[in-house]
């Protein structure tokens, strides 16, 4: 039997109505269809002028969300109360999981709240809380993470994770730590993205320590919005209590001690043919594993440039800019106001087929309201309000040919005596800022081929010492990539100088999919530790069918204080080894990390997945990246 109104439909087996009090009821299978939602039960009844109703052993379904319930309410305003319910994401029969609540109140299209609810894995109980909330928005998604482990330096943990998405373009994590040695520790994210023009996040967490009762903290944030066509505003916000905390509770991060801290905020206004911009600049350096000093300030800096014009119909193109800024450094202990303009002209001349030279000329001025004067030739410094000129002519020749691309630069830069047009020839630099030619040559066989080649000579002199061939001579540094497949990559990068030696060499390689199966190895030197190479190497297995990956990565040091010949002394410093199984409703993982520092973690990672969730559309990953580079391709979600 069917009943139908213009918001509702009724189907049972049975139907009993009181056309006088215009109620019905049926003691069969009963079935209500408000256009909304729709409910079956095994018995029930309903109220025909308030559209309101009762059903027992009730069932529904919201979006990837199943509910089965002792009895269900539907009052006037279309709202469904559930008691003694069971509900699940689970599309399994029976489900790998699922909650049961005393109570379960559903408004379509909107949320599910449920209170006094039991998770249950199977038929065993794991964990209780008071409310649970779940929107049933199309694009909102909730997801559940626990992390249990040991850390040498913190003790046995537990991390939480609620991972939240309000919109399309909102999410949100909230994170609640327990440390057996150090307490709890809290925080969480709130990250926007509506497209390029459109996207921030701002990060934070902070814990009491419990041993020695130290605040630690950390605060980050980036932020990028534009506003029509002409504003944008951006802001880089880092902000921690140590160098240390990174390693200490950000074990993911890719510099577990911060050097440096650098907060940045600024306004852009364009116009057709000039930027504007005004900003705010400050970096703090790391002076202990406790302390960051101030080390330089812009408050504020305003800078002003135009696009490239031609002026009274000449050919050049001539570029005007300017900046006004209050800057502080710490090398010279107080505020410096300056502000000043520039001019620059260039042109690019087509001298033969494949030839081309382009010459570039500038002048510049700028004010100082506090002033080391360049040009004191005695031990008496002068300081004063000063105007100092600068001009600058460069021009680089181009060669292109199928043997590659070859470029002749020379720039040569002159500063004038303050206040004056005369040249600062008194210097110790003789007022000559810049006097280099440059070549660099580029060669392309293939695409999948690339090679660089760069050095130069630099002609400058100075009054109180004598530069020789090799001083003046710059580094040769040499880029070769190689990429034949998509699956494989070498990349070499060197630096030499004459009569020093290799000052920097990197050799990097990757086979296979780093999403899957790879291998990546790595060796490093820097003369600064002329005695010790690096090797780095990471790899990857996931099976056929996408839910076992296995991963590892070592990071080790190799002595040689005689060259290659004389390599020795290998070692081990930083180990890092994770195995992840993909289930049908979970995500799990056991990784463990070694490496200086007291750093010594063993941790499981537990997820459970609330509702439907497709990390390909969602693209979670490629948000956070941006700002968390460690979070590349889904491989870390947190601190």
């Amino acid at each position: 039997m069917r009943v139908k109104d213009s918001t509702y439909t009724l189907k049972g087996d049975e139907l009993w109505i009181d056309t006088a009090r215009r109620r019905g009821r049926s003691e069969g299978h009963l079935f209500v269809d408000d256009g909304v939602s729709a409910v079956s039960g095994a018995s029930g009844d309903f109220d025909f002028d308030d559209h309101s109703g009762r059903l027992f052993n009730a069932s529904a379904g919201y979006g990837d969300w199943r509910v089965h319930a002792r009895s269900m309410v539907l009052d006037e305003n279309r709202r469904l109360y559930y008691s003694g319910a069971r509900f699940t994401s689970c599309d399994y029969v029976p489900p790998h999981y699922h909650f049961y609540a005393s109570r379960v109140t559903v408004v379509p299209g909107k949320y599910m709240l449920g209170r006094n609810v039991v998770y249950f894995l199977g038929k065993v109980p794991l964990f209780y809380t008071p409310l649970l909330y779940k929107s049933l928005a199309k694009t909102h998604f909730l997801r559940f993470r626990l992390q249990p482990g040991y850390d040498h330096r913190n003790g046995a943990f537990l991390k939480s994770t609620l991972n939240t998405q309000h919109s399309e373009a909102w999410r949100s994590k909230l994170f609640l730590d327990y440390y057996s040695n150090e307490g709890f520790g809290s925080g969480g994210e709130l990250i926007r993205r509506q497209g390029e023009d459109s996207r921030g996040i701002l990060s934070a967490y902070h814990i009491r320590e419990s041993r020695e009762g130290d605040r630690r903290w950390a605060v980050n944030g980036d932020l990028y919005q534009a506003f029509a066509s002409s504003f944008a505003l951006q802001g880089h916000l880092q902000a921690m209590s140590d160098p240390r905390f990174n390693n200490d509770y950000s074990r993911a991060s890719l510099l577990p001690v911060a050097s440096y801290l650098s907060n940045s905020g600024a306004l852009v206004y364009r116009l057709p043919q000039a930027t504007a911009r005004l900003s705010y600049n400050r970096q703090d350096n790391a002076v202990s594993t406790r302390t960051f000093v101030k080390s330089s300030e812009d408050t504020p800096r305003l800078e002003v440039q135009s696009v490239p014009l031609r002026l009274l119909g000449l050919p050049w193109l001539n570029t005007l800019s300017g900046f006004a800024v209050n800057n502080y450094d710490r090398s010279r202990g107080f505020t410096q106001n300056s502000v000043g303009g520039a001019w620059e002209v260039t042109r690019s001349f087509r001298l033969a087929r494949g030839l081309s030279f382009t010459p570039r000329a500038s002048y510049s001025e700028t004010w100082y309201d506090w002033d080391n004067a360049l040009t004191a030739t005695t031990a008496t410094v002068r300081d004063r309000d000063a105007a100092v000129g600068r001009y600058l002519a460069a021009g680089t020749l181009r060669l292109r040919s199928r043997a590659g691309d070859t470029d002749l630069t020379h720039t040569y830069a002159r500063r004038l005596e303050s206040d004056s047009f005369d040249l600062d020839a008194g210097a110790v630099d003789y007022g000559v800022e810049a006097n280099l030619f440059a070549l660099t040559h580029t060669y392309r066989p293939a695409s999948s081929i690339l090679a660089r080649v760069g050095s130069g000579y630099d002609f400058r002199g100075y009054r109180d010492r004598a530069v020789g061939f090799h001083e003046s001579l710059q580094p040769i540094q040499a880029d070769l990539i190689f990429t034949p497949r998509p699956d494989f990559n070498l990349t070499l990068r060197n630096d030499y100088l004459l009569g020093t030696g290799n000052r920097n060499t990197v050799v990097n390689g990757t086979w296979g999919d780093e999403l899957r199966t790879f291998v990546s190895a790595g060796v490093g030197y820097n003369r600064s530790e002329a005695d010790r190479y690096y090797l780095n190497t990471e790899f990857g297995w996931t099976n056929s069918s996408g839910t076992l990956h296995l991963g590892g990565a070592l990071r080790s040091s190799v002595r040689s204080p005689g060259g290659i010949d004389g390599l020795r002394a290998f070692y081990v410093f930083d180990r890092e080894a994770q195995i992840v199984r993909r289930w049908h409703d979970f995500y799990t993982k056991l990784a463990c990390r070694f490496r200086p520092g007291n750093v010594k973690e063993v941790s499981v990672r537990i997820e459970m997945k609330f509702g439907g969730y497709d990390s390909e559309r969602q693209k979670v990953h490629d948000w956070e990246s941006e700002w968390f580079p460690e979070r590349r391709q889904g491989r870390e979600e947190r601190p």
